[in-house]
């Protein structure tokens, strides 16, 4: 059996141009299998199909969840951490959120669950900020080990800081308009957060050259690297009102 895998552009930054996509693979006979590493969809290769595919977001869900979809007419294709799910459906089925209020409430949670993650993250590195100017003072030999830490945590926090910014923004549009543009809702989404990124690089990157540090300039062309793009984007949201 043949199989093929496909980079998933972000769920909570293109979830309705993915499975556009997915439905497009599988018109072509290619269906979707399995999701590999978070960052790919596998496809194998089938018949061609006319289905549908959706994504809903339920934490710890239970047997009584996936027969509600399944009476609905849609097909469980796979579950990511039990609370991602892709759903399945020839075309022409009704969708599984009908109105406005039903949607709100589908991203909700796990909007509510980045905001966790990006309140933990950003308390970790203000920590880690204050261990890192102490090791400089103190105990450098830990320096290092501190500023890997950091970087790790930072991470961690862009990658619950962005989603949550995007399911925010979902949910005002849809309050707002009753839909939501992805495109306009993406730019604006983008062009804080590479701000943002970029002005915490830039400032690792300053504090650092103070020191005399040599990896200071690292921080500085990632920082700068973001602002541009964060230019970019504006310019894009911009063009799109």
């Amino acid at each position: 059996m043949k199989s093929k895998y496909v980079m998933i552009s972000g769920f909570a930054f293109s979830e309705e141009s993915d499975m556009e996509k997915l439905k497009n693979y599988a018109r072509q006979g290619w269906i979707l299998e399995d999701i590999v590493g978070g960052f790919f969809y596998k496809l194998k290769k089938d018949k061609p199909q006319d289905i549908v595919y959706s994504l809903d977001y339920q934490m710890e869900a239970d047997e009584e969840y996936f027969t509600l979809f399944k009476e609905a007419g849609w097909d469980l294709v796979i579950s990511i951490g039990n609370q991602m799910h892709i759903f399945s459906a020839p075309t022409g089925t009704k969708p599984i959120y009908s109105d406005s209020q039903s949607e709100i409430d589908k991203y909700t949670s796990i909007r509510n669950g980045t905001r966790r993650g990006t309140l933990y993250s950003l308390i970790i590195a203000v920590v880690l900020i204050g261990l890192l100017t102490l090791s400089v003072i103190f105990i450098r030999p830990i320096f290092l080990i501190i500023l890997g830490l950091l970087i790790i945590d930072m991470v961690v926090f862009v990658f619950n800081f962005m989603p949550y910014l995007m399911y925010n923004s979902r949910i005002r549009q849809i309050k707002k308009y009753g839909k939501c543009n992805s495109e306009t809702m993406n730019s604006k989404s983008l062009w804080k957060v590479n701000a943002f990124t970029g002005a915490g690089f830039l400032a690792l990157g300053i504090l650092n050259l103070i020191d005399k540090k040599y990896f200071a300039i690292f921080f500085i062309i990632l920082g700068a690297s973001s602002i541009i793009s964060s230019l970019d984007c504006y310019k894009k949201y911009k063009k799109s009102l």
